[in-house]
């Protein structure tokens, strides 16, 4: 079985380079590095080779024309940011774990937290307080929630409740709700995990609808604040602050894969992951008081596309999806798809050759 890690890694890339050279509104994407914007305005993205982390100008379309920095490690992907500093997760390797760079520095550089772990996600709840999600063992759900102080990096990270088996699983998104509670989502165990940073134990777990959650993100629906699920086992999952049922509350519950979600401004939500053949996919899915429908999103010739990752823009709009192509995982064909709040591409989506062939693109993430 091809296991969460490995299918984040390579991501989207079981998917063929000739049906995304063959969609239409391919733009020209101009020549190397940005020079219009300044740090705080470029789309972060990560490179699952060999971690090396681009900028993307949204104002010109460009793409930096060579690496800003890079964690010298393959299985680099998701990237946070948090008061200018920015953060990647290392899923394996020797050297795996949590890095982190100043982007505004004349040449920026990664520095390692010195713990050895297989970090996944990353959530921060305050200016002292970052949690990450650990995924170590498939096979023996092995892995964990650990926590470091942002500001005194050097400390290290610490494992939370790891007495609590609710704790210890092999672990995926992690965030912050509307309630200052630690969600995090428990691959294997169809669960979700809430902690109290209070006391970092494990206070409540909630049942999904369907097998293996993975995304999670804050927000609301039908009038209340809480927690969305992206279950890739098939459905949309909702939890509402202080809610006292051991399970979830089902939003989409048919024809949907996701692996992560976000919010629009609207209220709907954008969604992206792959289905049990693992064709990848997005979705749109319109919130209506307690109802809910789902479309897919599709390029201008009715092709499917996705990935495992997925960020929004609140003050443009926008949303992005890195998707990356490959046939031999040496060579890549890097597409970045943007859309409007109603799902529907810029005149210039897909953006191609995103990034060099050499580099495969994961994960993106805008500064703040």
């Amino acid at each position: 079985m091809i296991t969460l890690k490995r299918r984040r890694i390579f991501g989207a890339f079981v998917a063929t380079a000739a049906l995304f050279l063959a969609m239409g509104c391919q733009p020209t994407t101009g020549g190397g590095g940005n020079t219009t914007s300044s740090y705080k305005d470029y789309l972060y993205m990560t490179d699952t080779v060999s971690g090396k982390v681009y900028t993307y100008d949204p104002s010109t379309q460009t793409v930096s024309s060579s690496s800003i920095a890079s964690t010298g490690q393959a299985a680099s992907g998701e990237i946070q940011f948090y008061n200018g500093i920015g953060y990647v997760c290392v899923g394996s390797g020797t050297n795996a774990g949590v890095y982190y760079f100043d982007p505004s520095a004349t040449n920026p550089s990664f520095t390692k937290i010195s713990n050895t772990v297989n970090a996944e996600y990353i959530t921060f709840y305050n200016s002292t307080t970052a949690y990450v999600s650990v995924a170590t063992s498939y096979t023996s759900d092995a892995g964990g929630i650990y926590t470091f102080n942002p500001t005194k990096p050097s400390y290290g990270l610490t494992q939370v409740a790891s007495s609590n088996s609710s704790a210890t699983k092999y672990m995926q998104g992690i965030t912050v709700g509307p309630d200052s509670k630690i969600y995090v989502a428990e691959y294997k165990d169809k669960a979700i995990a809430q902690i109290d940073p209070t006391s970092n134990t494990v206070t409540a777990t909630f049942t999904t609808s369907a097998s293996n959650p993975t995304g999670l993100t804050k927000g609301t629906y039908n009038g209340s604040s809480g927690v969305f699920v992206a279950n890739v086992g098939g459905s949309i999952d909702f939890i509402a602050s202080g809610s006292t049922s051991s399970s979830a509350t089902p939003v989409i519950a048919s024809s949907v894969y996701p692996g992560r979600i976000v919010q629009l401004s609207s209220g709907n939500l954008i969604a992206t992951g792959y289905d049990t053949s693992y064709a990848y996919h997005s979705y749109l899915v319109t919130l209506s008081g307690a109802t809910a429908t789902v479309s897919e999103l599709k390029t201008s010739s009715g092709s499917s596309f996705g990935s495992l990752d997925i960020a929004y823009n609140s003050s443009s709009g926008l949303v992005y999806i890195p998707v990356a192509v490959t046939s031999d995982y040496i060579n890549y064909t890097n597409y970045l798809y943007v859309l409007d709040a109603n799902g529907n591409q810029k005149s210039y989506s897909p953006v191609s050759s995103v990034m060099p062939k050499s580099a495969g693109i994961s994960n993106v993430s805008f500064y703040q």
